[in-house]
């Protein structure tokens, strides 16, 4: 009475089969684990709801802020590369703050230029057009803070290269005169804009 008795075959397989069914369980919860996870990590701009095959086009942005940015769709790695690559910011000058200065003098480049980036692309005048401090050959993008730098590029190669205009891009040193601190891209428009655009 009270004694135990050996294990049998029975008993064995029974552990065996209990084990083999744990296992199976813990690798499908951690399949299920890392496809839910890469789904999350996934890029953004990777799929399109929209239906136009990209993340393109322009993304409202926030009333009264400052300018958003969105992720574009993650460059193709060439082949052999390995690592994790960062998604480049893209531009959404809907609702940057900018300021437009004629460098070139003629009159009423600065406001008319200032009407047609806010018509075209929704910036927003953060100071009135005005004279340059001195003569412009060359048209340039000075951005307020590493932020805008991707902002400064965009309006560089989406409104001035297809006229022909090569706008440099450079960082607004701080406490520089006759503009504001709230602006975010100052436009210096050069004789090269102005002969462009005639």
């Amino acid at each position: 009475m009270g004694e135990h008795e050996p294990p049998t075959n029975r008993s064995f397989y029974l552990s065996l089969g209990a084990s083999t069914i744990r296992f199976a369980i813990i690798l499908a919860l951690v399949v299920g684990g890392v496809v839910v996870i890469d789904q999350a990590f996934q890029a953004p701009g990777a799929s399109s709801s929209n239906g136009d095959g990209g993340g393109g086009g322009n993304v409202p942005g926030l009333t009264g802020g400052g300018p958003t940015t969105t992720a574009s769709p993650q460059p193709t790695a060439p082949t052999g590369a390995t690592g994790n690559t960062q998604p480049e910011p893209t531009a959404d000058p809907e609702g940057v703050r900018i300021a437009v200065f004629n460098g070139a003098g003629k009159t009423g480049l600065a406001g008319d230029t200032m009407l047609t980036l806010e018509d075209q692309y929704g910036y927003v005048e953060a100071q009135p057009p005005a004279d340059a401090p001195a003569p412009y050959s060359v048209t340039t993008i000075y951005y307020q803070g590493s932020e805008n730098k991707v902002e400064a590029e965009f309006l560089a190669e989406d409104f001035f290269a297809p006229l022909e205009v090569e706008a440099k891009v450079k960082k607004l040193q701080p406490g520089t005169a006759d503009i504001n601190q709230d602006v975010q891209l100052a436009i210096f428009l050069g004789t090269d804009y102005s002969a462009a655009s005639a």
